[in-house]
């Protein structure tokens, strides 16, 4: 219990300072930030058909489509789910100005989906899409932008977004496009070895990394990669393993302890997903 004068000056117990919103069941929603990222198929846009609905997904990423087709859809799959393709310039060299355009427009769906009051979950599919065409709206291009103090303006841009998302008490959920991972390759004796225009030789690490907003891991509660297995045949059985879908949690605020699991097949869903890291919400309170 906080002294009175804290009410009177406007500060309450942490869990009562975020919007919460009143679902029809009559339970309060549990608001929820999540970043994930993957590599194509690995089930990123099948994974927001499985969050809490009605839902609306603004979509830069032109990969969902295929998953329509799937005659056998997962059983987490749910129905109330809206997608708005977001057009931008086909020619990467239109002028900056054409890019600004769209940039604000998408934008502008973006704030209208939060402020929606029927929108329980709100995702921009594709956001590493969303955050190339921020900076393509700034600079007119995505490369050899100096001095770096020159993004100052984009990250305080994005940062306000996210707080937008935050305050707007809803499950807000962002997709992204991971790269190969390079690391400067050392001479023994420890200097960077050079490569003919004088550049750091880089070599591959084997690893992936997002592709969006470099700051997402400060600013949202969980941050998720997307598998995929392929088919096999198990060398301990030698028959055939069916191609399974999955994701492995990266961050998560609530509890670092599940940094590193992993859910696959059927808990590989929005449902899966917060019964492990929250087991004290009920089901209602995520709308579902």
């Amino acid at each position: 219990m906080l002294p009175p004068s804290f009410a009177h000056d406007g500060f309450v117990l942490g869990p009562q300072a975020r919007k919460r919103l009143k679902l029809p069941n009559g339970a309060l929603l549990k608001p929820l930030l999540i970043g994930t990222e993957g590599e194509t198929n690995t089930g990123k846009s099948e994974f927001l058909m499985s969050c809490p609905t009605p839902s609306k997904v603004i979509a830069l990423d032109r990969g969902f489509d295929g998953m329509f087709d799937n005659p056998n859809p997962p059983a987490a799959r749910r129905t109330q789910v809206g997608f708005k393709v977001i057009p931008i310039p086909l020619n990467m060299m239109a002028p900056k100005a054409s890019y600004e355009s769209y940039y604000k427009d998408t934008r502008e769906e973006y704030y209208k989906a939060l402020a929606d009051p029927s929108s329980i979950t709100v995702a921009i599919d594709g956001d590493s899409d969303f955050w190339e065409l921020q900076r393509l709206a700034e600079f007119g291009k995505l490369t050899q932008v100096f001095p770096q103090t020159k993004y100052g303006d984009v990250y305080a841009q994005r940062r306000a977004m996210t707080a937008r998302a935050w305050d707007s008490g809803k499950i807000v959920i962002g997709t992204n496009k991971v790269r190969d991972e390079f690391e400067t390759v050392y001479r023994p004796d420890g200097q960077p070895e050079k490569e003919s225009d004088g550049s750091d030789k880089k070599r591959k690490t084997g690893n992936k990394q997002r592709q969006g907003f470099p700051d997402q891991d400060y600013l949202w509660e969980l941050q998720l990669r997307h598998l995929y297995s392929p088919p096999r045949v198990s060398t301990v059985t030698g028959k055939e393993v069916a191609g399974c879908w999955g994701l492995r949690i990266l961050k998560c605020k609530a509890n670092a302890e599940h940094i590193g699991s992993e859910l696959w097949g059927r808990d590989c869903c929005f449902a899966g997903l917060v019964q492990l890291i929250y087991p004290q919400i009920p089901m209602r309170e995520w709308g579902m």
